[in-house]
C-alpha cells in the first residue's frame, strides 16, 4: 500500500499553446496591447493591433508575450534534460560520459555539459515521484520510488551506470529501472527569460534577442540558439515555476479531474488507502490553517512595522530639510563675517596711506625748520608749532588705523565662531543624513517584508484552499465508493 507523506493539489497551467490568432503582450509598465505578434530583426517585436496599427516594442520593454490562443493547456514535456540554468529540454538523452551531454538532434548551437546539466529525465514522473525527488544529492532515481546516491559514471546504450560508495558500481536499464538522473540543483536568475514551447520545453536565459521570425538565446548552455516563431508559446522575464511543480501539474491534468490521490495511488486504490489519504488531507488542512494563520500574523505586524518606519523616515526626512535650512543660514552669517574682514582690511589699507602721509608731511614740516635760523626766533615758533600740529595728526591717523584693526579683529573672531557653529552644523547634519538613509533603508525592507507577507498570506490562504477543495472531492469519491459497497 502506498502512503502520502504530504498531499497537496498542483495548479494546472494555463499557459496556451500557439495557435493562429491573436497574442498579448504585458508590457513593464502594467499596459496590455493584444493583437498578431510577428518578432523583427530590429531587436524587438512588431505587434499588429485590430485597428491594423503596427506597434513595435523592444524586448526590454516586454514583461510577458503570448503567442496566440488555444484551448489546449500547455504541459511541460515527460521526458528531457534539466540544465543548471532551469532550462527543461524536451529531448531525449542519446549518452553521457564525464564531459558532455548529447541529446537528439543536438547542433552546434547547444553545448551540454556534465557541468552545466543538472537531470536528465527518460519518463515522465508521477505526481508522487515529483514530491519525492531532490537534487540535494547526485544519483539516479528509480521506478519504485527509491534513489541511489553516488556519481554517475555514463549514460550509454540505454543503461546509466552509477558508482556507489555502499553498493559499488551498478547499472539500471532507461526506463525500465532508471526514471531519472541527478548531477546537481539548478540555480534559477530571477531576471531571466522563460520561453515555453509547443514541444513541451521550457528555456531560460539571461540574454535574449529577437530576429526575424525568430528569437536567439546566448549565454551557457545556448551559443546564439534559434527559435523559431512557430515553436513559441509565451516568454516571460522573471523568475520561473520550479520544474518538479510542472511535473506534477502535468500528471494531474493527465488524471482527468481525478482527486490527486487517486491519480497518484491508481484506480487501483482501496477504500482502506483512500480513507488513510483522507486522514493525512485532513491533517494537512489543520497544517495549512495554522500556516495560513501564521501568516496571516506576520502580515499584521509587518504593516505595524512598515508604518511606524515610514513615520520615523518621514520625520527624519523633516529633520534633515530643517537642518539643512539652518546650515545655509550659518553659511550665509560666515561669509557676511569674511566680507566685514575684506572690508576692514581695506579700510585698513587706506588709514594706513593717510598715516604716511602724515608722516611726510611731519618730516617735510622738520626739516623747513631746521632751515630756519635760530636768530628769526618768531619763524621758528610758527614752525615748532606746524610741526607739532603734523605730529597730532600723525598720532590721530594711527589711533585710528588702530581702531580699525581692532574692528577686523572683532569681524575676524566672529568668523572664526561662525565658522564653527557651521562645522558643528555640518557635522549634525551628516549624522542626520546617516539617520535619515538608514530609516529609509529600513523602510524600505519594511516594505518589502510586507509584500513578502501579503504574497505569503495569499498563498498560504490559495494553499489552503487547494486543500479543502482536494478534500472535499476525495471525500465525495470515499461517499460513492461506500454507497456502492466498495471496500
Amino acid at each position: 500500500m502506498v502512503r502520502l507523506s504530504g498531499v497537496s493539489v498542483a495548479i494546472v497551467l494555463t499557459l496556451v499553446a500557439v495557435r493562429s490568432g491573436a497574442g498579448e503582450v504585458n508590457l513593464t509598465n502594467g499596459e496590455s496591447v493584444a493583437g498578431t505578434i510577428q518578432f523583427s530583426a530590429g531587436g524587438g517585436i512588431e505587434i499588429v493591433a485590430q485597428e491594423r496599427v503596427i506597434r513595435k516594442i523592444a524586448l526590454t520593454d516586454i514583461a510577458r508575450a503570448r503567442m496566440g490562443e488555444s484551448d489546449k493547456p500547455w504541459q511541460v514535456a515527460g521526458r528531457g534534460v534539466l540544465t543548471s540554468n532551469g532550462s527543461f529540454l524536451a529531448e531525449s538523452v542519446s549518452r553521457m560520459d564525464g564531459r558532455v551531454v548529447t541529446v537528439a538532434g543536438q547542433g552546434e548551437d547547444l553545448l551540454l555539459t556534465v557541468q552545466n546539466t543538472s537531470a536528465l529525465f527518460f519518463q515522465a514522473l508521477r505526481s508522487r515521484d515529483a514530491e519525492a525527488l531532490r537534487f540535494d544529492r547526485q544519483g539516479v532515481f528509480l521506478k519504485d520510488g527509491d534513489f541511489m546516491e553516488g556519481k554517475v559514471i555514463s549514460v550509454e546504450d540505454g543503461r546509466v551506470t552509477v558508482d556507489s560508495l555502499l553498493l559499488g558500481r551498478k547499472t539500471f536499464p532507461v526506463g525500465t529501472e532508471a526514471v531519472a538522473v541527478v548531477l546537481r540543483s539548478p540555480v534559477s536568475a530571477p531576471d531571466a527569460w522563460t520561453l515555453k514551447l509547443t514541444d513541451g520545453s521550457r528555456l531560460r536565459c539571461k540574454e535574449l534577442r529577437a530576429g526575424q521570425g525568430e528569437v536567439l538565446l546566448h549565454g551557457s548552455p545556448y551559443r546564439l540558439y534559434r527559435v523559431n516563431q512557430e515553436q513559441l508559446v509565451e516568454l516571460q522575464r522573471g523568475r520561473a515555476e520550479p520544474l518538479l511543480e510542472l511535473f506534477r501539474a502535468r500528471w494531474v491534468a493527465l488524471s482527468e479531474g481525478r482527486p490527486l490521490a487517486v491519480a497518484a495511488l491508481g484506480d487501483e486504490a482501496s477504500l482502506g488507502d483512500l480513507n488513510e489519504v483522507r486522514v493525512a488531507m485532513e491533517q494537512l488542512r489543520v497544517q495549512r490553517e495554522a500556516v495560513m494563520n501564521q501568516a496571516k500574523v506576520e502580515w499584521i505586524r509587518s504593516q505595524q512595522i512598515a508604518s511606524r518606519l515610514k513615520a520615523v523616515a518621514s520625520r527624519e526626512a523633516g529633520n534633515v530639510n530643517r537642518m539643512q535650512a539652518q546650515l545655509q543660514d550659518k553659511i550665509r552669517r560666515v561669509e557676511q563675517d569674511q566680507r566685514m574682514v575684506q572690508q576692514a582690511g581695506a579700510d585698513i589699507e587706506r588709514k594706513l596711506r593717510v598715516v604716511g602721509q602724515a608722516d611726510t608731511r611731519v618730516k617735510e614740516t622738520r626739516e623747513q625748520l631746521a632751515a630756519i635760523s635760530r636768530e628769526d626766533a618768531a619763524q621758528r615758533r610758527s614752525w615748532e608749532q606746524r610741526v607739532r600740529n603734523a605730529e597730532r595728526q600723525k598720532q590721530n591717523a594711527e589711533r585710528i588705523v588702530n581702531q580699525a584693526r581692532a574692528i577686523q579683529r572683532r569681524h575676524e573672531t566672529r568668523v572664526k565662531s561662525s565658522q564653527r557653529l557651521v562645522d558643528m552644523a555640518q557635522d549634525r547634519m551628516m549624522q542626520a543624513k546617516q539617520k535619515k538613509k538608514e530609516d529609509d533603508v529600513a523602510h524600505r525592507a519594511a516594505e518589502e517584508g510586507l509584500v513578502a507577507a501579503k504574497s505569503s498570506y495569499e498563498d498560504t490562504s490559495s494553499e489552503l484552499r487547494e486543500v479543502a477543495e482536494e478534500l472535499r472531492r476525495l471525500e465525495f469519491l470515499i461517499h460513492k465508493r461506500q454507497s456502492a459497497g466498495g471496500e
